[in-house]
């Protein structure tokens, strides 16, 4: 197995190591407590925006070298919602990445089944979505994407090549977990916050507004009422297609 690369995290602790010893050396209490603050600060923010790479190569942009973006969605298969958003999928000719829960997967195994079947990405959100991931140890994040990769390669006949964590938070053993199933973790370039927000056009235009050649979006399939999430997605994609975007799957841009 290759060794873990040093990332912005072991780089950034290192300095911040040094600068303690130092301020300990000049007796420096506070030098000592605002590098703390600020090592504590960048830690806390790294953990929850995916773009700052800090633990690892966190994936939220594919290639720029053309204008097109990838759909993703997520916390399905939901059958109240992931059904009609692939029947619209298939009438628009577009194919998109669902990060599954494991446990929605084992209990919905035919609607995975129909999503790998109609030329979508089956992908890796964790077995249980569990708030409290980010804090899991290593043996139970390797528990938990390899349970979901068992069973998504069982309802499918698909094995997952990326792995989202849960609501886009990271650490260390995140990476180190992924790594060692060979996945690559991915994140997002635009997204609608479309959990929060309820009106398709605020999140269409909030989307919008992130968007760049070679853009990751992140939708949701799971715990979204159907017609709110069709409406956005009819929205986005009129808007895609009148800015002149193309619409491709998400391992095509990677």
């Amino acid at each position: 197995m290759r060794r873990p690369t040093l990332s912005r995290f072991h780089a950034i602790l290192l300095i911040a190591l040094g600068l303690c010893a130092v301020a300990w050396w000049m007796k420096s209490i506070v030098v000592l407590v605002v590098v703390a603050a600020l090592f504590l600060v960048i830690v806390g923010l790294g953990v929850a925006i995916p773009q700052m790479r800090l633990f690892g190569p966190f994936l939220c942009r594919g290639k720029e070298d053309r204008r097109c973006v990838a759909l993703t969605f997520d916390d399905g298969p939901d059958p109240r919602s992931t059904v009609p958003l692939l029947d619209l999928l298939r009438q628009s000719n577009v194919h998109a990445a669902f990060f599954c829960i494991g446990k929605r997967v084992a209990a919905h195994p035919e609607l995975a089944a129909r999503i790998a079947g109609e030329g979508h990405l089956l992908q890796n959100h964790s077995y249980s979505h569990s708030n409290a991931t980010n804090f899991f140890t290593l043996a139970r994040l390797r528990e938990e994407l390899n349970q979901t990769q068992a069973v998504i390669q069982k309802s499918s006949g698909t094995t997952p090549g990326c792995f989202r964590p849960p609501m886009g938070l990271s650490n260390p053993r995140v990476f180190r977990a992924a790594q060692e199933l060979g996945l690559k973790v991915v994140g997002w370039t635009a997204r609608g916050l479309d959990t929060r927000i309820k009106d398709p056009d605020r999140i269409v235009n909030r989307i919008v507004r992130g968007l760049k050649p070679g853009a990751i979006v992140l939708l949701h399939d799971g715990n979204i009422p159907p017609e709110r999430l069709l409406l956005t997605v009819k929205t986005l994609l009129d808007r895609l297609k009148g800015l002149g975007y193309e619409v491709v799957r998400l391992d095509r841009m990677l």
